[in-house]
């Protein structure tokens, strides 16, 4: 086994990077999101197209990119010598941000959702919903597939470092940043934190940190299942609450 192509192919700044970027969007670009989407959502046949199309673009790129990521994981951590963990709830959690993406999006063109039984569901939202179903389905194919791949895709079209994988990079770190503000951002851009009563300051903190995480490691699945699988000693660990701590205080600042 070559170990210098090995240690190439894990990296160990990556996850901490995809953070850090989430994080100087939550604070600089965040808000504006938050805002449509919130705007979208309370107010029955509201248009905010740019928002709508925003979720459109975001939605159909992850369908590019995330397979591929996934792919690139695989290789590195096999390379590793190591094994990734499913993910399973992780993505329980994404298949369900992804319903709600689809009925915000529809919000956003003025379709009103937010108050609407199934009976009176658009069918061709009924049908875009169905499509929402079967692309999280092929997620899961992805995600629990053993890595066992084919001859026609070379291993070394995924050897790192790779401008490609920079790319897919780049798309699932805006999804993730539009899909959270649009998201949990919205529903949570009227609450606050009690800061009058400590008590109740400290428990609303701890269970805001707990909702963060499950509304934003599912849209981070590629790079914390390769987080995980080279987390090892304590000083890794450290590391990598560091990281996720990164994000989460400016999410956090944001409800103060």
């Amino acid at each position: 086994m070559n170990m210098h192509r090995v240690g190439r192919q894990i990296y160990r700044w990556e996850g901490g990077l995809f953070n850090v970027l989430c994080a100087i969007y939550f604070i600089v670009l965040g808000p504006r999101v938050v805002e449509a989407a919130d705007y979208a959502l309370r107010t029955p046949g509201s248009k905010v197209h740019w928002l709508g199309f925003l979720l459109i673009g975001i939605g159909v790129a992850e369908i590019y990119a995330w397979p591929i990521k996934m792919r690139y994981v695989r290789e590195a951590v096999r390379a590793f010598g190591d094994s990734i963990g499913a993910g399973f709830v992780l993505w329980m959690f994404h298949a369900v941000i992804s319903i709600i993406l689809l009925f915000l999006g529809a919000s956003a063109f003025g379709v009103p959702v937010a108050d609407s039984s199934n009976a009176d569901m658009p069918g061709w939202l009924a049908l875009l919903m169905l499509a929402v179903v079967i692309k999280e389905l092929v997620f899961l194919g992805f995600l629990m597939w053993d890595g066992k791949e084919s001859s026609d895709a070379p291993v070394s079209r995924y050897i790192r470092p790779n401008r490609r994988e920079w790319l897919i990079d780049f798309i699932l770190v805006s999804y993730a940043c539009v899909a959270y503000s649009a998201t949990w951002g919205a529903i949570t851009m009227n609450m606050t934190l009690e800061k009058e009563n400590p008590v109740m300051f400290v428990v609303n903190v701890c269970v805001s940190a707990l909702l963060f995480l499950i509304f934003y490691l599912p849209l981070r699945i590629p790079y914390w299942l390769e987080e995980v699988a080279q987390t090892k000693t304590h000083s890794d660990r450290f590391k990598l609450l560091v990281s996720i701590f990164s994000v989460l205080i400016p999410a956090l600042v944001s409800l103060s």
